[in-house]
């Protein structure tokens, strides 16, 4: 693959970036200062680095692959709501875990990619003010039925 300025630019935004962007993400953080760039270009060089180990890539489920710009072993934490990644840095369980494989089967891991999916502090927050607004609701739509409230007319208050 030869050494383009195009490609120079997708792999300084991964060695900067604090994220785990989305191909969309790198193209369009690429494409400002590179114009010409093609999706198809940023698709390939991840690909790429990808195969060679320098990223690794991240199902955070459908159409939301994510690209890890830290090879280093540590545990990624996925957001099964907002499909956000981050990393768990003050964890030495990959290291160890490493060590482990190579000692009981003699192989040696170059990458360790562990990955935790859940709902981040976020997403629980919002998930738990949806369910007290439903319940709310609810409440609001039983307390006026058995006060007389309902409007229209149906089988069950004498209209046909």
């Amino acid at each position: 693959m030869r050494v383009t300025s195009q490609r120079v630019a997708v792999c300084e935004f991964l060695g900067e970036t604090e994220i785990h962007p989305t191909t969309l993400q790198v193209f369009e953080a690429v494409r400002k200062e590179h114009p010409e760039i093609s999706q198809a270009t940023v698709y390939n060089t991840l690909n790429t680095l990808r195969d060679l180990g320098a990223i690794v890539e991240i199902s955070a489920g459908t159409e939301h692959t994510r690209y890890e710009p830290d090879p280093s072993p540590h545990i990624n934490l996925v957001c099964l709501r907002c499909n956000e990644v981050s990393d768990l840095q003050d964890c030495l369980a990959p290291d160890l875990l490493m060590d482990n494989i190579f000692q009981n089967n003699g192989f040696r891991a170059t990458t360790l990619q562990v990955q935790v999916t859940g709902f981040c502090a976020g997403c629980q927050e919002a998930k738990r003010k949806e369910i007290g607004r439903r319940l709310h609701a609810q409440g609001s739509w039983a307390r006026g039925a058995h006060s007389g409230s309902r409007t229209g007319r149906g089988p069950t208050d004498g209209g046909t």
